[in-house]
This record gives structure tokens, C-alpha cells and sequence, in this order.
């Protein structure tokens, strides 16, 4: 893999851990609001035709008219050293080598995430259909441009789920309302269990989108089948992510704003909604949400079990080594620049782990999160947590995880023993999605569903403790 490929998806890690939010002071949520609206998430508001300008600037690269493309649209600085005559031919060329010659559009739709809109337009070529994203920043200039391959344009701009009843919910506390989608079985009696799906790191959108594929969203679609309500919402960091700038804010951010207090909200609001089972709600956390999964249990006793899906034992500070490591070392060597980075990071990881990092030290030394943050989670041990909890406790792991490798999740074996289920799988990557050989970062970017196996097996699990 290329390395500076490599170093750019790394600081993109840190990038995603860094999203700051607002603190209470790491209390429990003790109350939440029980409305059911049809809001959508809160956004900054676009003041120019990104969508209009999207379209013309796809309907210009198809058109081959790559001279234009450089005088009718305005670049960031960065993109602007990228953006060529020569380098948008050669894009084209190996598009339509790729995926046959261009049909037409289909679909369009905005996202806002880290700052950026980026607008997604389906593309239709004779061989595969794809989604183009072409991404502004708040300047209104064009920022990025990127394609994925999906397996039809339609389902993914159009596709629900069809044997669920949907609703859009609103839950939490001002001013950082939740937005979410609760789908209720269409078949069967209820009232139904349930489960709350709980996000891993970074601003998530309810579907856990990544590139283009949506684990959650398949998570549902499969629980839904089996008779099991299911929950996802948009990240706190997701949805506020404009409200979360604020230096002072920063400074006091801690797991319980990015990932606990709001399952404990969304849990509350379950208990009261028509057709859901109050005594069966469950939550399944993926990767920092299975981490965080017996600390949200511990927080709500209305929690009937946990599902850890890919969640790490280890401190998230030395889990980040692990990482650097293994991608950096992908290609079978590590050059000194490679060996700099790791040492950078491991200086970082050892004074989070020390006592040497009181309240006072940088954010720069802390790998971009408040001392605050880490102080709360670089000892906490959801082992010890989930081991006095009285409910069943399901680990799910993919053997070829390399964010969340197989050696947490026989920690959580070692850990829990006979108190908890237990399966490995062993084609899955960390979203649970069939690969082959080492897991790499460029196969997230590849169309994929979540192993039916595994959404089977969480639903069993549920059913049969809802009996």
C-alpha cells in the first residue's frame, strides 16, 4: 500500500477521535424527551447551490471537458495542486475502462461530516454502477472528488426497509437532541424486543456509514426479519458536530458525552414507546460502543443484555499503536520515516497511560483529545465492569479485524469465562463484512453487506432471551 496513503488514514484516525462535545460534568442522564417528530439532523446551513454545482461539475467530467473544469469551478488550495488537466483525464480513462461507458445519473442526496457537504450522485455505466461524492467546504469551494462501486444505484438512494413500520424519533436533552430511526416489526404480535445500536468512534450518522456501505442499516434490515425492533441514531458528534468548537468545550469532553449518555437516553425512550417490549431492551455496541457497552448497562438498569461487536478491551491509547503498526507495516517494511510516526505515537500512547498527564497538559501531547477524555477511559476495564453485571453478555468478533484484533476478544473469553456467549467468525473484517487475506482500509471503500450469519446469530440471541 502506498505509504503516504497509509499516513493520511492514520491522521485520519486521530482526526475522527479528536471530534470534540460538550460535558456534563460525566453525570448520569437522569431524565429524557419522549417525542416522536419527523426532524431531520441538525446541519449548517448551506449558503450555496452545492447540489447544482455537483451536478455540473460530474456533467462536465463526463463530458470529457477537463479544460473547463479547471475555469468554470472554484478549488481549495489543496485539491488545487492535485487538479490537473492530465490527472482528471487519466481518472476518466480508468473509470470507463473499469465500469463500461457512462449511462446517466440516478439519485442525488447531501451529508455534512467534518466540516464538509459532500454531495453523492449515482452513476449509471454499463458494467457497474457507482456513486460519485464530490465534497465542498464551508467556502463553497470543491474540496474533494471520489467515486465507490455499489451494487445498484437504486438501493442505495432508495432502499428501505420494507417489512418495517419507520418512524423518525427525537430523544435526549437540550441542546443536544438526538435524531434517530426506530423500525418496529410489520409481522407479529408485539410487543417486540429491541435493540439500540451504539456507534464506534468518530461522528457517525445512524447507519454507521462508511464509504458507501451502512453496517447498522444492515444490522436492521436483518433483526427486523427475525421479529426484533431495532434503534440507530445519529451520533451526538454527528449532529452537533458545529456546537462542538468550542476550545472550553473541548477541554471537558469525555466518553460519557461521545458514546454514553445518549444510549442511556435512547433507552429511556424505549421504555414508553407503543409496541416495544420495556423488559426486553438490549444494547449492542460496535467497537468503542461493545468497549463502552457494560458502563451504558451499569448506567440504565433497564437493560435486558449487551451484545459487544468487535469491542476492545485494551486501552484505547495502546490499541491506536497496534494499529499504526499494522498498517504502516502492510507492505512488509517498515522504512525510518515509518518507524518516526510509531515512535511519535507510542510517545504519545505512554503519557496517556502515565501519571505524568494531569488536566493542564496539551492537547497537542494527547494525541488531539483533552487529558480529560483519556483520564476517564485509559484505565477503565469493560471486563471487570460487564463481570458485575447480571444480565447475558454476546461477543461477536471477525478474525480478520485489524482496528479491534482477535486478541480482545479472548480477553473478553479470559475475562467473562462462562458468563457470556461467545463467536468468532473467520472471513469477517471489523465491519463483519466477508474478505479474504490481510484486512485492509480500502476494502471499507468496496460495496459490502454485514454477514447474515452474524445478524442471525445476534438475533437468535435476543429472541431467546426474551422468552
Amino acid at each position: 500500500m502506498n505509504k503516504k496513503r497509509i499516513i493520511m488514514i492514520l491522521a485520519l484516525l486521530i482526526a475522527l477521535l479528536a471530534m470534540t462535545a460538550c460535558s456534563k460534568d460525566d453525570q448520569k442522564p437522569d431524565s429524557t424527551t419522549t417525542e416522536t417528530t419527523e426532524a431531520a439532523s441538525e446541519t449548517r446551513e448551506i449558503d450555496f447551490d452545492a447540489e447544482g454545482i455537483a451536478a455540473k461539475f460530474l456533467d462536465t467530467f463526463m463530458a470529457e471537458s477537463f479544460p473547463e473544469m479547471l475555469i468554470n469551478f472554484t478549488y481549495s488550495d489543496e485539491m488545487k495542486e492535485q487538479f490537473t488537466v492530465e490527472a482528471m483525464e487519466a481518472i476518466h480513462k480508468q473509470i470507463i475502462k473499469a465500469f463500461g461507458s457512462f449511462e446517466g445519473t440516478y439519485g442525488l442526496k447531501t451529508t455534512e461530516q467534518s466540516e464538509y457537504y459532500i454531495v453523492s450522485i449515482g452513476g449509471n455505466h454499463v458494467d457497474k454502477d457507482l456513486v460519485y461524492n464530490i465534497v465542498f467546504n464551508y467556502d463553497g469551494k470543491i474540496a474533494g472528488f471520489n467515486y465507490q462501486e455499489i451494487s445498484s444505484v437504486e438501493d442505495y438512494f432508495d432502499a428501505e426497509i420494507d417489512n418495517a413500520n419507520e418512524f423518525e424519533v427525537t430523544f435526549g436533552e437540550a441542546p443536544f437532541e438526538i435524531n434517530g430511526t426506530l423500525s418496529i416489526p410489520k409481522e407479529g404480535n408485539g410487543p417486540f424486543p429491541v435493540v439500540v445500536l451504539v456507534h464506534g468512534s468518530g461522528p457517525n450518522d445512524r447507519n454507521e456509514s462508511i464509504y458507501v456501505n451502512k453496517p447498522f442499516k444492515d444490522i436492521a434490515t436483518g433483526l427486523i426479519d427475525k421479529g426484533v425492533a431495532v434503534l440507530r441514531y445519529d451520533k451526538r458528534t454527528y449532529t452537533h458536530l458545529e456546537k462542538f468548537n468550542d476550545p472550553t468545550l473541548a477541554a471537558d469532553f469525555t466518553i460519557y458525552d461521545e458514546v454514553v449518555d445518549d444510549a442511556v437516553y435512547a433507552v429511556e425512550f424505549l421504555k414508553n414507546y407503543e409496541g416495544i417490549d420495556p423488559n426486553h431492551i438490549f444494547v449492542a455496541g460496535h467497537s468503542l460502543g461493545g468497549n463502552q457497552a457494560p458502563r451504558i448497562a451499569d448506567a440504565t438498569k433497564d437493560v435486558a443484555g449487551i451484545a459487544v461487536l468487535a469491542g476492545n478491551v485494551t486501552p484505547l491509547q495502546k490499541l491506536i499503536v497496534t494499529q499504526y503498526k499494522y498498517l504502516l507495516g502492510l507492505d512488509g517494511s517498515l522504512d525510518d520515516n515509518d518507524q518516526k510516526q510509531i515512535e511519535s505515537i507510542e510517545k504519545a500512547s505512554n503519557l496517556i497511560s502515565s501519571d505524568e498527564m494531569t488536566l493542564d497538559t496539551d492537547m497537542s501531547l494527547t494525541l488531539g483529545l483533552a487529558p480529560k477524555y483519556w483520564m476517564d477511559i485509559k484505565d477503565y476495564n469493560p471486563v471487570e465492569l460487564a463481570a458485575t453485571l447480571n444480565i447475558p453478555i454476546l461477543i461477536l468478533q471477525g478474525s480478520r479485524d485489524y482496528q479491534v484484533p482477535v486478541d480482545e476478544f479472548k480477553l473478553w473469553q479470559q475475562g467473562l469465562g462462562d458468563k457470556a456467549d461467545y463467536k468468532e467468525y473467520s472471513d469477517l473484517n471489523h465491519l463483519f463484512m466477508t474478505g479474504e487475506g490481510m484486512s485492509k482500509p480500502e476494502e471499507y471503500t468496496v460495496a459490502a453487506h454485514v454477514s447474515s450469519e452474524m445478524i442471525n446469530d445476534l438475533a437468535d440471541w435476543v429472541l431467546e432471551n426474551s422468552k
